[in-house]
């Protein structure tokens, strides 16, 4: 009977030289790089198996941050934001971004349904496929996505903050991925655009501020990068506090 958690494998002999060179080489034991052979092997034959059984011996909260830290992302508490500037109504009137805003609380309240697809094509090419994967796969597991909302103006901070419920996205133009009553009416039905995001609960923010936040991606301060217009659709995280 083979020792526990030890796995016979046959290689040819130049093979098996081949291999202890190249994990000396690369400063890694046999054991690491034959464990992330097996779970590589096993991702790729069938994921959703093995992803199940790993569950199943792990326990479902240890597999679930395996699952958080696969998605190629720093922080599970990472928010979406955007600074919203002048937008137009189909009439083409103008919009400052508190009366965007505005529109979206109103809608979520009177449509009947709670919430309401919000609308953007801030990033040229939409969401990162991986970055929609993997907030979609927090809410999914009951994790709380928030999105924040910044205006300009006098205040140019932020000024609300929403539940995110779930996120589409594409490089190209669609109309709303939901009912057409979840879309403000000052947008319409036939609005276009490239990243849609389904949000519910949005309140007025007293107590986030862009300073408290920075920019995943540069780690800079919010609140220096919004107020020299340098920065409009993002991640931004809340820095741990120092001892």
């Amino acid at each position: 009977m083979g020792r526990p958690g030890y796995l016979s494998l046959y290689a040819d002999e130049r093979t098996q030289q081949i291999f202890d060179d190249f994990v000396k080489t690369k400063g890694i034991t046999k054991s690491t790089a034959l464990t992330e052979m097996l779970e590589i092997y096993m991702l790729c034959a069938d994921e959703k198996l093995y992803l199940e059984l790993k569950k199943k011996y792990l326990g479902v909260e240890v597999a679930k941050q395996e699952l958080i830290q696969r998605t190629d992302t720093n922080a599970i508490n990472d928010y979406i934001f955007i600074k919203l500037g002048t937008a137009y109504d189909v009439e083409g009137n103008p919009l400052s971004g508190k009366e965007t805003i505005e529109t979206y609380m109103r809608t979520c309240k009177e449509n009947g349904l709670g919430y309401s697809w919000f609308s953007t094509q801030s990033l040229h090419f939409g969401m990162a496929k991986k970055k929609v994967s993997y907030y979609n796969q927090l809410i999914s597991q009951g994790e709380t996505v928030r999105m924040l909302f910044a205006i300009g103006g006098d205040l140019n901070d932020i000024y609300c903050s929403a539940i995110v419920q779930e996120i589409v996205s594409d490089k190209e133009l669609s109309v709303c991925p939901g009912e057409a009553e979840s879309v403000p009416e000052e947008f319409g039905s036939e609005e276009r655009a490239k990243i849609w995001i389904k949000i519910t609960d949005i309140q007025e923010e007293k107590g986030l501020k862009a300073a408290m936040f920075k920019v995943r991606s540069t780690d800079a301060n919010l609140k220096q990068v919004i107020s020299n217009s340098q920065f409009h659709f993002g991640y931004v995280y809340v820095p741990e506090m120092e001892d």
